[in-house]
């Protein structure tokens, strides 16, 4: 099997998964209970939270785990919301992902304005975003990388911006794509939520997190319980969470030397796809090296997923959560007809080869 879906998740590392059996099987109380066995899982805990924390230069005490991105771009925005006496604005983009477009959706049917703001030729542009800032304005969320094409957004430029027209306003990172691959962090972005995600960086699904400025009044989706600090009742994802800050640790560490060796993969595929005669490559020059967004219109994107299946080849035709609906993000990007028909998204990881690039691209000449 060749896997390129790294967007939709990743293998786990094996000292990863070493982690979480660990957990499982030699450290396994309850993070909550009174006694040592208990409290060795809540150091566990605190450790991974730290080397969560130090990819995005947070404070460890300000980072949330979740159970995913999901829920993390949930409570980033349902949670920062629910506070407001008085309903405002929200500013998005119309490329986001689902679960950020969603749950604004849904803020919009509790009575807030939601601004969707979408590329101008052919991405997304920081003083559209900002133009759209006024006083009623209460949350901007922009993600750091989109999920679809790659394309790299100007959160600094436009975290900067909105904070310079409105300081009350909050901005919302969703790094899910960028976590562990891209250096952002609160060195750059004056963020007052991020959100991430452990199976994106080799880690685990069912595990995410959230970091949310202190002082900041916020609103949790459950009760019942007092850990995380309250915004994430339950009892702990233990084994999730430290294998969540075994991946996180790997990331940090490495992730100058994964880039550069991503980078020439992502540039020999795209060399090798300027040979194919029509195939028109959607992800912008400058796009984060671990995918790679092309058309291919001698077959529609089902076609080509039917070869690939044929020939033991993971590939998508867009974002996991669309469940094989046709990408939204490319419409938003003006594109159409057979072009936009015949899109194929190339996730691309650590662990994939030049060998493995050079099968895919055989059976897509064979096609033509």
């Amino acid at each position: 099997m060749i896997y390129l879906d790294n967007c939709a998740t990743t293998e786990v590392d094996i000292d990863v998964a070493d982690s979480a059996y660990k957990m499982m099987t030699e450290c396994y109380g309850n993070a909550s209970s009174p006694y040592g066995f208990g409290r060795d899982a809540l150091h566990k805990i605190t450790e991974a939270r730290y080397q969560v924390a130090q990819v995005i230069a947070a404070p460890t005490e300000r980072v949330f785990f979740t159970s995913g991105g999901t829920e993390a771009n949930n409570l980033a925005i349902q949670g920062s919301l629910g506070t407001f006496a008085a309903k405002g604005k929200i500013i998005t983009t119309s490329i986001e992902h689902a679960s950020v477009l969603d749950a604004c959706k849904y803020m919009g049917l509790q009575g807030y304005e939601v601004v969707f703001v979408s590329p101008r030729n052919g991405k997304i542009e920081a003083k559209d975003i900002i133009d759209q800032v006024d006083k009623d304005t209460r949350l901007v969320s922009v993600m750091a990388v989109n999920n679809e094409t790659g394309e790299i957004l100007p959160v600094k430029e436009i975290s900067y911006g909105v904070k310079k027209k409105n300081p009350k306003v909050y901005f919302h990172c969703d790094c899910i794509q960028a976590y562990g691959k891209l250096s952002v962090s609160l060195n750059d972005i004056p963020a007052d939520f991020i959100t991430m995600s452990a199976h994106k960086i080799h880690g685990p699904k069912g595990c995410g997190a959230i970091y949310i400025r202190n002082q900041i009044p916020f609103k949790p989706l459950c009760y019942g319980g007092k850990q995380e600090s309250m915004i994430r009742p339950g009892t702990e994802n233990a084994a999730g969470i430290v294998a969540f800050g075994k991946a996180a640790n790997n990331a940090l560490k490495d992730m100058n030397k994964n880039w550069s060796y991503v980078h020439k993969l992502n540039q020999y595929l795209r060399d090798e796809l300027h040979k194919v005669n029509d195939a028109v490559i959607n992800s912008p020059e400058n796009a984060l090296p671990y995918v790679l967004n092309v058309s291919l219109p001698r077959l529609t994107t089902e076609e080509w997923l039917h070869v690939f299946r044929m020939n033991n080849i993971c590939i998508s035709g867009s974002s996991a959560c669309g469940r094989g609906e046709k990408s939204r993000v490319i419409r938003e990007m003006g594109i159409t007809g057979r072009r936009a028909d015949s899109v194929l998204r190339i996730g691309l990881s650590k662990k994939n080869t030049k060998e493995e690039l050079d099968i895919l691209m055989k059976i897509i000449k064979n096609v033509y």
